[in-house]
């Protein structure tokens, strides 16, 4: 069986796409809502609490010196328990690379320009990307970002079109 990894940048779905597959009774786990990332200094290594850090709080200087991690233990524990089973991992964290040897397969949701910043700006379930300077953050990584997917051999489905379909994909990859 399978840890199969959903990622893509903030606002592509990846929390709608993990409640709809523990809606369908798969085991799926998101690295915001499940509490499993948190905030590290780039230079001290220090790992904030979590929920400790309040949106007013991630200020541009903040954000240029903290990065949203995963601990590896805590993969490499569901990396186990997927030995009979599959089991999704949804979210983005800036220490993915550090954790592909654990991932079976990954999977980057993308969407376009226009629908990340709606979606971005009318999300209700999330608050990362309302500030200026946060939605600025993550447009920039947009620009990128699928060009690095395809690099790294990820899987690239469209999340523009309507939820059924991507989960469709999603489990028929």
């Amino acid at each position: 069986m399978s840890l199969i990894y959903i990622t893509g940048v903030s606002g592509t779905g990846k929390s709608t796409v993990w409640a709809e597959l523990k809606n369908r009774g798969i085991e799926a786990y998101d690295v915001d809502e499940d509490g499993l990332a948190r905030w590290q200094n780039n230079k001290t290594r220090y790992i904030h609490p979590k929920s400790s850090v309040k949106a007013h709080q991630r200020t541009q200087e903040f954000l240029a010196n903290h990065s949203w991690n995963i601990p590896r233990n805590y993969v490499e524990k569901l990396n186990q328990r997927a030995k009979n089973k599959d089991i999704y991992l949804c979210g983005v964290v800036y220490n993915e690379t550090e954790l592909k040897d654990l991932f079976t397969k990954v999977i980057a949701l993308s969407i376009d320009r226009n629908e990340l910043i709606h979606r971005l700006k009318t999300r209700t379930n999330n608050n990362f990307g309302k500030s200026k300077h946060e939605l600025k953050h993550v447009i920039e990584r947009h620009k990128t970002v699928n060009q690095y997917y395809k690099s790294a051999g990820y899987l690239i489905i469209d999340s523009n079109r309507p939820l059924k379909q991507v989960i469709n994909d999603i489990l028929n990859s």
